[in-house]
């Protein structure tokens, strides 16, 4: 590749100096060289150069972490209330690409919780507005979306690309179908779930011996109080947060922490309990 014209800055972090690009340079590069904002944003990490945006992730991440994050694709399966919480966190995060997934139009019920609705887009796809308000969060992300409802016939192409998936869904059906084809191209996938003051977080690996099964049984609709409890809005901002944490760490080769385990978040005491899900689960141990 020709020499990067790029401005780049050598900053004291830690112990450690560190150069960084902010992104109106890295970007009027892409553009002087014909290359789409994400494969420069790769381009930079790859020369060991930290796009500036990121500075406040190191050293929680390392410089190669950050690498496997512009690396990686996530499927967001769901951009309401759970998902809006992931798909911006993982924008934010540095995620190379996100593929978006919600057949649903935003109504004004949505606006106590969903991070991509506001007065002005009641009526619009969902996906399409979080694509939109991803690359303006993070020009330097890919974004594919698809304003349709999930369905098994096309899941396996929008997957198939996928390191991740997160289950930001509010009905089971649509859960066991995301749980079936994750299965079958053997993707680790997190499940998220809210009502009311209330949520709770999985991770299924391709190798767990359990799935949703062990928490909802045959069970494949919601319940009728389940439903009256409503959704607030701090709810599925600390559950997608939880579920965000967990995909960073699967992406950067990190073990999952809720992989046989269901992590209940209380709400109305504050309070957090896990439980077991398989005695014995070995897929706790794996990595991307």
């Amino acid at each position: 590749m020709a020499a990067s014209p790029w401005v780049t800055t050598v900053l004291a972090h830690g112990d450690k100096m560190i150069r960084v690009v902010e992104d109106a340079d890295l970007l009027a590069w892409a553009k002087a060289e014909g290359y789409a904002p994400w494969a420069a944003q790769r381009e930079a990490l790859h020369r060991g150069i930290l796009p500036a945006r990121y500075l406040k992730n190191l050293w929680a991440l390392s410089l190669h972490e950050q690498k496997a994050l512009a690396e990686s694709s996530v499927f967001v399966l769901g951009c309401g209330g759970l998902g809006g919480t992931v798909a911006q966190l993982l924008a934010r995060a540095g995620v190379g690409h996100l593929v978006l997934c919600d057949g649903d139009v935003f109504c004004p019920s949505n606006l106590n919780r969903q991070w991509f609705s506001h007065s002005e887009n009641i009526g619009r796809f969902k996906a399409e507005e979080a694509a939109a308000q991803c690359l303006r969060l993070n020009p330097l992300t890919r974004v594919t979306f698809y304003a349709e409802h999930f369905n098994e016939e096309k899941a396996q192409d929008w997957l198939s690309p996928c390191h991740a998936a997160v289950d930001a869904l509010d009905n089971l059906k649509t859960r066991f179908m995301l749980e079936k084809v994750c299965r079958s191209l053997k993707i680790p996938w997190i499940h998220g779930a809210v009502a009311g003051w209330f949520g709770q977080v999985s991770t299924f690996l391709p190798s767990s011996p359990v799935g949703l099964e062990a928490i909802y049984g045959g069970r494949r609709e919601r319940s009728d109080a389940e439903q009256a409890l409503g959704v607030l809005g701090p709810t599925p901002a600390v559950i997608g947060s939880l579920q965000v944490a967990e995909v960073l760490r699967i992406l950067t080769g990190r073990s999952p922490t809720y992989a046989g385990l269901l992590l209940y978040y209380d709400g109305e005491t504050g309070t957090f309990h896990t439980i077991p899900l398989s005695p014995t689960d070995p897929g706790r141990k794996e990595s991307r």
